[in-house]
């Protein structure tokens, strides 16, 4: 049937075309059914319909290059010369990455040129003065423009320069200004040897306003207003005929002056920049703390009968919580998982896959962080996890970001110290602070510590193997000697930070969870499946909410970000998202299954759907491709029950099978 539209499209024959369109989209959830409504409103001249099916197919099918060169000429044909510009950039970066296309590199760079020089006549000519929206729009393409829109660039993990500067990551928020953090950047500015990429140093990055030398600021309530300055300098603050000089002493630092409510002046000879006032005060319908520690790759199959040893002070933290043992994730690495985990929604959804091709999240799916913003806290990112940086659209929701790449030093140890300053400071506000642990990703990358290589005898330490992707690695039983010792060690550093909140909460004033994105590779036996518990079984915790003991409920990844609504008391939007509220947590109804996906570029779709007393898989034959599409012509299954033997049940097998095909289908190639 789609090679029948496409027949008629190519002829120009569009009479019975959009019937033709319907009929097949009755019968298929094929995501080329929006290109080809796209195509037959344009040939019929109803651009700003054909615009809506345009952008409906970018975020279907992010990586191909033809829609997003569609949805630019569709911008484009509606006068929306920023959005046009955007995506005949973001086509060009996808061509040069090896994305094949129907239209012409050159013809896509001159499409971009021409729509380039349309904005820049009419900036020329003042059209856009007082039009607040196309002014942040030019603003945005401009610094974007540096890092060809993200889709190639690691602006903040490659060494690119870019603290001292601005970035954005989304035309409709404002601009954040990338500083610097900590006592090494201090030292490094005296020395006249501080970097400008996020490798060498590590960055704050906050929404700010125009650098300016004076303005009138209003506090409703005492506030933390945050300033940063690229010189030494003095800052005057008038208030009330009252007058207050102070030196900044910090360049490239943001300092957070702590300041009455009331209206002031804030002054200086050098220009400055403010970030977003944060009210001092607690609420009582939200916790004083919400406390996100993300543990990457830890698998809870390790932890099933070694908890309480691997991990004492874990263990007794959150003793007084709920453990939750039937957790499984999404993906199996982890920008796609944590996609998954700050969403609630599946692989086939979001389609955060691509490990070249880069792209951030879509900006009408809302995020965690957006929630717990929303709902007043003040909310801190801290963490080195290149694949949660603001490049992804990590920053959204955020007041703050402080990040590093991890391997460059920013450390379990670096991470725990700043989460701890980070709630002593901002104690007199009700924070979410998203925290990030990489340390156990150390052992598949072949970076074994010196500290934890003098814990085994030499004939136990690994001989080396060479770099291999973290996903695809064997089964080694040295791996996992390393890996035990490394969550160790990762608890030992968590002991301090553990009390530090007990000694300064009560259990009714905290939300505070510990969980993973992944297992581990090196955990899977031979003769187990890809996807089996050792990968998609992650440690999955809670303390706080009054909820108690351990749960065997079978959850999903993607619920997690309704959890913590739930367990803070914020109102979670689960229509478009594939999250539950597990009945552990007060929802109604108990999962079937959970869905863990592996989509990878260059090998075979696979799914597991994990249910209580069954494993039902479904494998392709023939590998996904470039773009991310997934073709299922041939595909094999099977349906095990837990301890790994068939089951024989012909209508199971073809209603899971039926379920794994229509879940895909978004990313599916269809022939027929």
């Amino acid at each position: 049937m789609n090679t029948k539209i496409e027949n008629l499209i190519e002829k120009g024959e569009y009479d019975n075309l959009l019937e033709q369109i319907q009929v097949y989209e009755n019968v298929c959830n094929d995501a080329d059914i929006n290109t080809y409504k796209f195509m037959y409103y344009y040939a019929i001249g109803q651009y700003q319909r054909g615009l809506i099916y345009a952008k409906k197919a970018v975020v279907m099918q992010p990586y191909i290059a033809d829609v997003h060169y569609n949805c630019g000429y569709a911008y484009e044909l509606n006068g929306y010369l920023y959005e046009a510009y955007e995506q005949y950039i973001i086509t060009s970066e996808i061509i040069s990455a090896g994305n094949k296309s129907s239209v012409e590199l050159e013809v896509v760079i001159e499409n971009a040129q021409t729509v380039l020089k349309r904005i820049l006549e009419s900036v020329e000519n003042n059209d856009f003065v007082n039009d607040i929206q196309n002014h942040n729009w030019l603003q945005y393409i401009v610094n974007k423009n540096k890092y060809k829109f993200g889709i190639r660039c690691h602006e903040f993990h490659s060494g690119s320069d870019i603290i001292g500067s601005e970035y954005y990551d989304y035309p409709f928020l404002n601009r954040m200004y990338i500083g610097v953090t900590g006592l090494r950047s201090i030292f490094n500015l005296h020395c006249g040897v501080l970097k400008t990429d996020t490798v060498n140093e590590k960055a704050e990055l906050q929404r700010v306003d125009d650098s300016r030398k004076c303005i009138c600021v209003e506090c409703n309530t005492d506030s933390f207003i945050p300033i940063i300055m690229t010189n030494k300098g003095k800052l005057i603050f008038n208030m009330n005929d009252e007058k207050k000089e102070v030196i900044y002493s910090s360049p490239y630092h943001y300092v957070n002056y702590r300041m009455p409510k009331g209206t002031f002046i804030i002054s200086s000879d050098n220009e400055f920049r403010i970030g977003e006032l944060v009210p001092l005060i607690h609420e009582k319908n939200r916790k004083k703390l919400v406390l996100n520690i993300f543990v990457d790759g830890l698998s809870q199959t390790v932890l099933e009968n070694n908890f309480e040893k691997l991990m004492p002070h874990t263990y007794r933290f959150f003793r007084n919580g709920i453990e939750c043992t039937n957790a499984h994730t999404a993906g199996d690495w982890t920008f796609p998982s944590i996609a998954s985990i700050t969403t609630g929604q599946t692989l086939a959804r979001h389609k955060m896959l691509h490990s070249k091709i880069l792209r951030k999240i879509d900006e009408e799916t809302p995020i965690l962080f957006e929630y717990f913003k929303n709902a007043g806290y003040n909310t801190t990112k801290i963490g080195g996890n290149w694949r949660i940086a603001p490049n992804y659209g990590y920053a959204r929701g955020m007041n703050r970001v402080k990040y590093q790449h991890m391997y460059a030093g920013y450390s379990v140890e670096q991470v725990v110290a700043d989460v701890e300053e980070q709630i002593h400071c901002m104690a007199d506000t009700d924070q979410f602070i998203w925290m990030e642990i990489g340390e156990l990703h150390l052992i598949a990358d072949e970076i074994n510590m010196a500290p934890l290589q003098s814990e085994l005898m030499v004939w136990e330490n690994e001989e080396y193997s060479g770099k291999v992707n973290s996903v695809k690695q064997k089964y080694d039983e040295t791996k996992i000697k390393y890996y035990k010792k490394q969550i160790e060690y990762i608890d030992r550093r968590l002991a301090s930070l553990y009390q530090y909140i007990e000694d300064n909460y009560k259990d009714e004033e905290i939300v505070v969870s510990l969980f993973a994105d992944h297992g581990q590779g090196y955990l899977v036996k031979p003769e187990e499946d890809f996807l089996c518990d050792e990968r998609s079984n992650i440690a999955f915790m809670f303390r706080g909410g009054n909820i108690t003991g351990k749960s065997k409920e079978i959850i999903s990844s993607c619920d997690y970000s309704g959890i913590m609504c739930k367990l803070a008391g914020i109102d979670y939007d689960y229509s478009k998202t594939d999250a539950f509220l597990p009945i552990t947590f007060g929802g109604s109804k108990e999962r079937e299954f959970c869905v863990t996906e592996s989509i990878h570029v260059g090998d075979p779709y696979e799914i597991l759907l994990n249910g209580k007393d069954f494993k039902f898989y479904l494998k392709g034959k023939e590998n996904v491709t470039s773009e991310c599409r997934v073709p299922l012509d041939e595909f094999e299954t099977r349906l095990l029950d837990l301890d790994g033997n068939e089951i024989n049940d012909n209508d199971k097998i073809k209603r899971y099978t039926k379920w794994c095909l229509e879940h895909i289908s978004s990313c599916r190639i269809f022939n027929n």
